[in-house]
């Protein structure tokens, strides 16, 4: 009877033995797949600066995408910023040969951002390469569908991109330096406001002339984003919801900002492409 007693307990021992090691293999392969899915590969994000601005204004969402752990490339179009490009030579199909550089530069899918005339150049893109962009995102942007910028910009009733403040002077369209600022971001800090009106440069005016075919296939199937702003004086919030039912973009955002929110609001910006990218913010 005692050996029996002895015999039981010595099963009973290595059954719970048993159980605590297949509890703790568990736990820590819970605890490891816990850690994979927090530690996912970053995204890529390719931001594309608009009309008569440079790669700066980017500056603050790529330092917080960075930091966030993500990867970002920055485009500088031909014709602004340091590049020397001949502003005649310049076309919609410059951009979008730029982008797609840029693009071809790294490896896998990308999420790529447009902001303001360069919907059109990040639309270009994805016709061309497709199979590259993992998401298409609107921020502010003019977006085709079969009319040129230009053309676009003549049915909005609220912009403020018109003379005196707007200066034709083929090849360039100019810009009055006091209406800069209050134009393009007026909710943006003064240093800020004045460096955008420190670097600014006529912008080329061929590729506002261009029209860009799209595709059902491509442009069509496309996983597409806009991001709205508000209290824009470039592209008035009427035009962009007219443009985004057009196109017919369901996943919508909306910032209270000017033209520029990544200058004023860089904070709210970042925290909408975290979320479009699926990363948590």
């Amino acid at each position: 009877m005692k050996m029996q007693f002895k015999q039981n307990l010595g099963q009973t021992t290595k059954r719970y033995r048993l159980m605590l090691t297949c509890t703790l293999i568990l736990g820590i392969g819970m605890f490891s797949c816990k850690k994979d899915s927090s530690n996912s590969a970053p995204h890529t994000f390719v931001l594309v600066h608009g009309a008569w601005q440079a790669p700066f204004v980017w500056d603050s969402v790529k330092a917080q995408l960075s930091r966030a752990g993500q990867n970002v490339i920055v485009v500088q179009l031909p014709g602004h910023g340091t590049d020397t490009t001949n502003p005649g030579m310049i076309t919609m199909n410059s951009y979008r040969d730029q982008i797609v550089s840029a693009i071809n530069g790294v490896n896998g899918k990308v999420i790529l951002v447009g902001h303001s005339l360069s919907g059109f150049a990040i639309t270009a893109v994805e016709e061309a390469i497709p199979n590259r962009i993992d998401k298409l995102v609107f921020l502010a942007c003019f977006i085709p569908s079969g009319q040129s910028p230009l053309n676009l910009s003549t049915t909005d009733q609220q912009t403020h991109v018109r003379p005196p403040a707007l200066v034709i002077n083929p090849p360039v369209l100019d810009f009055a330096r006091d209406s800069i600022a209050p134009i393009f971001c007026a909710d943006a800090p003064a240093a800020i406001q004045a460096k955008l009106v420190a670097t600014f440069r006529p912008d080329p005016i061929f590729p506002f002339m261009d029209s860009v075919p799209t595709t059902a296939a491509n442009f069509g199937h496309a996983d597409k984003y806009y991001i709205h702003t508000i209290q824009d004086e470039v592209i008035g919030i009427d035009l962009q919801n007219k443009m985004v039912q057009t196109a017919g973009i369901t996943k919508v955002f909306s910032l209270n900002t000017s033209h520029s929110p990544f200058l004023s609001k860089p904070d709210s910006v970042t925290a909408i492409l975290l979320t479009i990218s699926g990363v948590q913010h």
